[in-house]
């Protein structure tokens, strides 16, 4: 049975309230143990617990504040894309911009089986380099 909308939502506000809290425990309990995560589309994925909690902890080392949300989010089926802007202090304290679009696909249990990122990686590194 197909995840509803709302759980969709929720399942995907909490994968931006994990970054927002810079938080490698919430980030993996968001996602199933064989998730795969293409962060940003066409890099090498990272696939399982332990490589996406090693993605996520090398760029929350480089952050020290953060705040990234859903703007929009489109469901069908077991997926859903949700386009999101954040904002962000490095930590040598640059300020960072990004937007983009995440696209989920869920299990019947809520949590995320694979995300496909699609947002502009050179724009955003060049603001921390700035």
């Amino acid at each position: 049975m197909p995840l509803s909308h709302e759980h969709m939502r929720d399942a995907a506000n909490r994968y931006f309230a994990a970054w927002t809290s810079l938080d490698p425990s919430a980030y993996v309990a968001a996602f199933a143990a064989d998730a795969s995560v293409y962060d940003p589309y066409g890099s090498t994925p990272h696939q399982g617990a332990e490589a996406l909690r090693k993605f996520f902890t090398g760029i929350a080392n480089a952050l020290q504040e953060v705040r990234i949300e859903a703007d929009t989010i489109h469901t069908a089926g077991n997926r859903a894309a949700v386009e999101f802007r954040g904002k962000a202090i490095g930590k040598n304290g640059k300020p960072v911009e990004v937007v983009g679009i995440d696209v989920f696909e869920f299990n019947e249990a809520g949590l995320i089986t694979a995300l496909w990122a699609y947002w502009d990686s050179a724009a955003v590194l060049a603001q921390l380099r700035r």
